[in-house]
């Protein structure tokens, strides 16, 4: 997964990683710092500062670690959010909001901020847009198809791929025929495995989840 992300930002594009949790987005996060790769990491304990990650998360080369319910319901604007990236200039001044101070200052550093983020949309857009990266599917499919929709709007670019792995917890419990498939492969631990049996395992194991939590809300309804 890290190996992608460093391939992605080397060709410019904004990488927008979806974890299923908060220990899993931080521990993403500390395997990228020893790798020296900046990044942002939007989570429920991250959640005050999300308009501001959001408006960056389309910039060129940028690297955003959140959880999949993060962000939701924000569109990631290629090149950057231009009015976002004005306020936060302002704040970065020690403006007050609302006074003509800030309303001069904003108005200058959305000027700027439209034409950087305008020719910077460009160069995304020409390295492949927005790559969503997910490191595991979710048991809710609609989650996961929630996040492979960040990518590709409004007629851009975009590009989403899912990483799994035999240890993770939807494998593990729902698609046990598909892991003694590959088992009795004895292939080495760090082959890559793409096989129409595993994806057929994933969407039974998520329908087998969904039809479980449909039962469970029908008899607290009871």
């Amino acid at each position: 997964v890290a190996n992608d992300i460093e391939e992605r930002v080397e060709r410019g594009q904004p990488v927008l990683v979806g974890t299923i949790s908060v220990e899993k987005s931080e521990k993403l996060s500390r395997i990228l710092d020893k790798r020296g790769v900046p990044h942002e990491v939007l989570n429920a304990k991250q959640h005050f500062r999300e308009a501001d990650v959001v408006a960056q998360a389309g910039q060129s080369g940028k690297v955003t670690v959140a959880t999949n319910m993060a962000g939701r319901g924000v569109d990631i604007l290629l090149g950057g959010y231009p009015d976002g990236l004005a306020h936060r200039e302002c704040i970065a001044q020690g403006l007050e909001e609302g006074t003509e101070e800030w309303e001069a200052a904003y108005d200058t550093a959305l000027a700027t901020f439209r034409a950087q983020c305008k020719a910077d949309g460009d160069k995304v857009r020409e390295a492949g847009g927005l790559y969503v990266l997910g490191t595991e599917r979710h048991e809710s499919r609609r989650i996961d198809n929630q996040l492979r929709g960040r990518s590709g709007r409004q007629g851009d670019p975009g590009e989403s791929r899912f990483y799994l792995s035999l240890d993770d917890e939807l494998m593990r419990i729902f698609a046990t025929g598909a892991i003694s498939m590959v088992m009795g492969k004895n292939w080495p631990d760090d082959q890559h495995i793409e096989h129409r049996m595993v994806t057929k395992a994933i969407e039974r194991a998520q329908n087998t989840v969904e039809q479980r939590n449909a039962e469970i809300r029908k008899n607290v309804l009871k």
